[in-house]
């Protein structure tokens, strides 16, 4: 059986939503340009693309990813602002992910959680790879260390 199986349409598509939305989480951290955004939502992707294709990859890992390629998940979750109320949807939204999987597939709870965390870790050095030289240094600023931290403890994993 599929792990998808254990889910409703609805519920997959929350659960499929989990790696953007820890995007997404880190992009309303600090003020970023459209580009910047665009890069880091592409990093969510390629972080659920490089876990996907690992020899020991999460089955729901290789399944969201699958579901991307063929369009039937979406990567398009809205926009957002950084203000404290998107920022709280985003949390609630990806708690609701969360959740979803400790209920349906609880043998991959804790697993999905920490990959979720590395894919929060992924698109934050993406993102502090890529900026540009004179823009400051190339470290994780401090506001997104600080959604790390939340993420990290929201998720219920440690953080490095």
């Amino acid at each position: 059986m599929a792990v998808r199986e254990a889910f409703t349409a609805e519920e997959w598509q929350a659960v499929g939503a989990a790696p953007f939305l820890v995007g997404l989480y880190l992009v309303g951290a600090a003020p970023m340009e459209p580009m910047v955004i665009v890069r880091e939502m592409l990093a969510a992707e390629k972080a659920v693309t490089l876990e996907a294709h690992q020899p020991d990859a999460l089955p729901i890992v290789k399944e969201i990813d699958a579901d991307l390629v063929a369009e039937v998940l979406t990567r398009d979750l809205g926009v957002i602002n950084g203000a404290a109320d998107e920022q709280a949807r985003v949390l609630g939204e990806l708690a609701r992910a969360v959740a979803l999987v400790e209920a349906q597939a609880p043998a991959m709870d804790s697993a999905f959680r920490a990959w979720l965390f590395r894919v929060a870790e992924h698109v934050a050095r993406t993102t502090a790879e890529r900026a540009p030289a004179g823009a400051g240094s190339r470290h994780i600023g401090g506001e997104v260390a600080a959604a790390l931290r939340t993420l990290a403890q929201m998720l219920g994993v440690p953080q490095r």
